[in-house]
């Protein structure tokens, strides 16, 4: 039996996207509106300014938390003899640099980290082939089912318009194996 998982990090394993809500409503303060729309910082090679200024932050990389399921269920995985590959697009410096230590700080059992950039995901995986991949990233998830990987949209608030056309879970635990 194929033992590799491939899982995305922000947005699958790390909530990316409250650490960015901390940030811009109770942190600094820069943005005022509860509506202020930062989706695009999730899943485009963004060229915001005031998501490029928090990417280069080490402390917002080091204050991301797991999401809970993701904590518990990579580490049973990996417990019961799985590889857990992590690939992510994660491209500041700041954000490459802090990946590792945030694994290890937070004891989620993964091999070391792969990075790619936006779309290129694929090329990395197809070597690795695994049972399944995770990700948040619609494009992503496209990409690597027309690669022939099965590949699953974890559900967020960013990706909703893509739920009823891609294989969803609402969290780790939905995954079966």
């Amino acid at each position: 039996m194929n033992k590799n998982i491939v899982l995305d990090l922000d947005g699958v394993i790390a909530d990316i996207a409250d650490g960015i809500e901390n940030y811009l409503y109770e942190g600094v303060g820069k943005i005022d509106s509860e509506f202020y729309d930062y989706s695009s910082w999730l899943t485009t090679d963004t060229k915001d300014e005031t998501a490029l200024h928090l990417f280069s932050k080490k402390i917002f990389w080091k204050n991301l938390k797991p999401f809970e399921d993701a904590w518990y269920q990579v580490n049973y995985w990996f417990g019961a003899g799985f590889d857990i590959h992590i690939v992510t697009a994660r491209r500041s410096e700041a954000s490459v640099v802090m990946t590792e230590p945030w694994l290890d700080g937070w004891k989620i059992n993964t091999l070391r980290p792969k990075f790619s950039r936006l779309n290129e995901k694929h090329l990395i995986i197809k070597d690795i082939n695994p049972l399944f991949v995770v990700e948040d990233n619609p494009s992503e998830v496209i990409k690597l089912r027309e690669n022939g990987i099965n590949c699953y949209l974890r559900k967020a608030w960013y990706n909703e318009p893509y739920w009823a056309d891609l294989p969803c879970i609402d969290n780790l635990y939905d995954l079966d194996i």
